[in-house]
């Protein structure tokens, strides 16, 4: 077979450096054998891909990295092909200009599995290899050549030939096995659904699987060997999921068959692969003897996100990845529906309210993108998988849903999934069929939300006359005081107790019913948006907590903390709320103020007001839990969070040597027997242990990690090496790191773990520098989390010498996220200059 390497080959191709493909040629159906040879870790194929000419050409674009090419013909005639390595394109050069009509690639390849997690790549276990795949969302290209675009859609006919004895998946049923030379056996799949590129799935060896199914859908749940005892929590999750959504959308799941696989390397939580969904294996499988309901929860939401996928991203996906948030954020908000059906004391309704706090933080930083960014090259496109794709879009449309109502909504949903099945739609499809379902201007309201960045701040103010409320409302762009920005929205307003309307204008006023009741304009906390109220305003609100609903105090908490982090409310202020605060709580706003104690005990105490903090620290989490590490009876899973939560700040931000005590013995008891613990209370009482832990006790953790073979135990001790604070232990730590020990998916999180040590942070930057190439080799997809975790810092020194680092080391594709983090560096310095004076004061006797 004649071969051009792809990789190492330069010529010069018909188009520019990451110009998308023409559109003159498009895939119709590919026909595909891939042959991995996992001892050798390479892979052989050969592929047919039916297109159809729009128009006539002398040359077809497709793109292909990292593969040896050859056997090259179009319609039965050799072609010339040339390669443009930075384009990731090859440009199949004809003798004669194909008509406009039917035709036909033919092509053989090879390539290596890939070290990367992306691409066809290889995954191991102590015991053997397998050949695994990751494509989204430019990675198709590295395992076969292809029109590797989402708006490319084709039927895929898949043929895995593997060693005997292996078994393979793909996104397809099998149709057929058979003998293959060699001692091989040859897997056919049925022809696929229409699809993209990065949908396509393959994976190959000795995969185990349970089978269930629900509305006549056939469903498994697959892992290695060895792990089949923890699929069964995930497979209910699935049929519980597909159920619900069937009902939900008025379309039954769309494919064949839904395979949930666990990968023993996987660099995300999970990928949507239409009918084959992949997952890191911690994010599927669990023991349901010691997994916390914490976990169970993490499990469900993660197949409950990816199925959604199936409807949103699989059956009708986005034209091009700037509207990667018709994918990501639809699955993100619809995650939490078949598990307020399946599971209702897990409060995912408050869930969200939490979401929508935690999205506004993130949105008021300088560096934020709007939800539609521009992207072209495949790091622009990796950079926009993040907080503000899956988070805020999650919360902007739980706001349209509460101003159309959930009955309204659903309809539009089907209506847009109904008109665009099987295609592509881009933002104005959707919100164009949201606004004729519907009889609303949805239109307005997402493209002001879609194409703007940042989110909105209001400035309240009200006057009573003649027994009529006037409010008057003035928008602005919520970032950090002082640094006024201009913005208007066009944004669904719904006040508490009050009808739902559209405030447009920068500013205006609006009128309301009565005087007496306090003002609050985000009902059930749906709003996308932070309120700067008037102090009357505030007075009243804080007088009448308890008139607020569970969803309602726990955005109210979120506001106020979200206008003391960006300094529009002084420290002092919000701790005398937190004193207000009704008791007991709810475990999402409970945990989120023992999560904010947590950050205002890293950037404002110190030796001169730590006994004063320790004490307010006391009387503010006082009345959320017991104080015990032992179970008090009748507690329900909720609030045995809540008491873990509160346990670990005292333990942590107060000292309580009583706390940590019986930490140490939770986690004694917890090596001894898992089973014997509940896991929730195990996560809280191991790092309180690990902080103050010494040679003895990291040895036994890192016996166990590596003895485990659960994923969550696994994971949990694998956690825990990142809480020591001898420098000994965290120089073992960042050793081990960076050795061949720690697998590659686990080296961004452990790192960023590290930097949030306090005791370890210096150490860990110093390792970051000294291991960057490495890490730029190993986790080129991850890089972006690893430059943002320099956010830790809140020195100016430090962020100089990160400035002069990334100077000199630009972390290709990882370009916003260190943006994020030197922008939270200097929010921190910020935050600590602005705030000490208040904070000392309110902790004075």
């Amino acid at each position: 077979m004649r071969r051009i390497v792809l990789a190492v080959a330069l010529l010069l191709s018909a188009i520019p450096a990451f110009a998308r493909l023409p559109k003159s040629v498009v895939p119709s159906r590919y026909s595909l054998a891939i042959t991995p040879d996992l001892a050798n870790e390479v892979f052989i194929g050969e592929e047919t891909i039916d297109v159809d000419v729009k128009e006539p050409v002398d040359a077809i674009v497709l793109n292909a990295v990292d593969l040896e090419l050859g056997d090259v013909t179009v319609n039965g005639h050799p072609a010339t092909v040339s390669v443009d390595a930075a384009a990731q394109t090859v440009t199949l050069k004809l003798d004669a200009p194909l008509p406009v009509g039917k035709a036909t690639i033919r092509d053989r390849f090879f390539g290596k599995l890939s070290q990367k997690l992306r691409g066809l790549y290889v995954s191991r276990t102590p015991k053997r290899k397998y050949a695994v795949t990751q494509f989204e969302s430019t990675d198709a290209r590295r395992a076969f050549p292809c029109f590797d675009e989402p708006a490319f859609k084709a039927v895929f006919d898949i043929t895995l030939i593997v060693d005997e004895g292996d078994i393979a998946i793909s996104n397809a049923p099998i149709a057929m096995a058979s003998l293959a030379p060699n001692g091989r056996q040859a897997f056919r799949f049925a022809p696929t659904k229409k699809m993209s590129t990065y949908l396509v799935v393959m994976l190959v060896g000795d995969f185990r699987c349970i089978q269930g199914g629900v509305d006549g859908i056939p469903i498994r749940v697959c892992s290695t060997p060895g792990m089949e005892n923890l699929t069964h929590f995930a497979l209910s999750a699935a049929e519980q999921a597909v159920k619900f959504y069937n009902g939900y959308f008025g379309i039954k799941y769309p494919f064949d068959k839904l395979d949930l696989i666990g990968i023993p390397d996987f660099e995300a939580g999970a990928m949507e692969n239409a009918g084959a969904v992949t997952f890191r294996e911690t994010a599927l499988l669990l023991d349901d003897k010691t997994a916390s309901v914490e976990r169970q929860k993490g499990v469900a939401s993660t197949v409950s996100h990816e199925i959604a996928h199936m409807w949103f991203g699989d059956l009708v996906t986005m034209a091009w990845w700037d509207d990667i948030w018709l994918n990501e954020g639809f699955a993100s908000f619809m995650t939490r529906k078949p598990l307020e059906a399946w599971h209702p004391e897990w409060r995912t309704d408050l869930d969200a309210v939490g979401g929508t706090v935690g999205s506004l933080s993130l949105d008021t930083q300088r560096a934020t993108r709007a939800i539609r960014t521009h992207a072209e090259t495949p790091e622009e496109i990796n950079q926009l998988f993040d907080g503000i794709a899956y988070g805020k879009t999650s919360a902007v449309l739980r706001m349209v849903e509460a101003w159309l109502g959930r009955d309204v909504f659903r309809d539009g949903i089907r209506a847009y999934l109904t008109k665009y099945s099987w295609s592509n739609a881009a933002a104005e499809d959707f919100w164009r069929t949201m606004a004729e379902s519907s009889k609303q201007p949805v239109d307005v309201v997402m493209k002001s939300f879609v194409d703007q960045a940042g989110a909105p701040l209001l400035h309240v103010s009200e006057a009573c006359v003649d027994g009529e409320r006037r409010v008057t409302i003035e928008q602005q762009r919520l970032t950090m005081a002082g640094s006024k920005v201009e913005g208007a929205w066009t944004l669904p307003l719904c006040p508490r107790g009050e009808a739902c309307r559209i405030v447009s204008q920068k500013s205006e006023t609006v009128a309301m019913k009565g005087c007496d009741t306090p003002l609050f304009l985000s009902r059930e906390g749906a709003g996308y948006f932070a309120v700067e109220y008037g102090q009357d305003e505030r007075a009243k609100l804080r007088a009448h907590l308890r008139d607020l609903t569970p969803a309602e105090r726990l955005s109210l908490w979120g506001n106020e903390w979200l206008l003391t982090r960006n300094l529009r409310q002084d420290a002092g202020q919000y701790l005398a709320l937190l004193r207000e605060m009704p008791r007991p709580a709810e475990r999402p706003l409970a945990s989120g103020v023992a999560d904010s104690l947590e950050l205002l005990n890293r950037r404002l105490t110190s030796d001169a007001n730590r006994e004063a903090w320790e004490t307010y620290v006391r009387a503010a989490l006082k009345g959320y839990a017991p104080l015990s590490w032992e179970t008090p009876g009748g507690e329900t899973s909720e609030q045995r969070i809540v008491r873990a939560d509160v346990l670990s700040t005292i333990g942590t931000t107060a000292r309580d040597r009583k706390v940590i005590a019986g930490a140490k013995k939770i986690a004694e008891q917890y090596m001894k027997d898992p089973a014997s613990v509940d896991a929730v209370v195990a996560d809280r009482a191991l790092p309180l242990a690990a902080m103050g832990g010494d040679d003895a006790l990291y040895q036994r953790i890192l016996q166990h990690m590596e003895s485990e073979t659960t994923p969550e135990i696994r994971n949990r001790y694998r956690r825990l090496l990142a809480d020591f604070r001898d420098p000994k232990l965290v120089a073992r730590t960042l050793d081990y790191i960076f050795s061949d020990k720690t697998r590659t998916q686990d080296l961004p999180r452990m790192l960023g773990a590290m930097m949030f040590n306090p005791a370890a942070r210096d150490a860990t930057w110093a390792a970051i520098k000294a291991h960057w190439s490495d890490l730029e080799t190993k986790v080129p997809t991850a890089i972006g989390g690893v430059a943002g975790s320099v956010g830790a810092f809140c020195d100016p020194k430090s962020k100089a010498d990160v400035e002069a680092f990334f100077t000199a080391h630009p972390p290709k594709g990882g370009e916003r996220g260190l943006r994020r983090g030197l922008e939270a560096i200097d929010t921190c310095m910020a935050f600590r200059a602005a705030q000490q004076a208040s904070f000392d004061a309110a902790l004075a006797p």
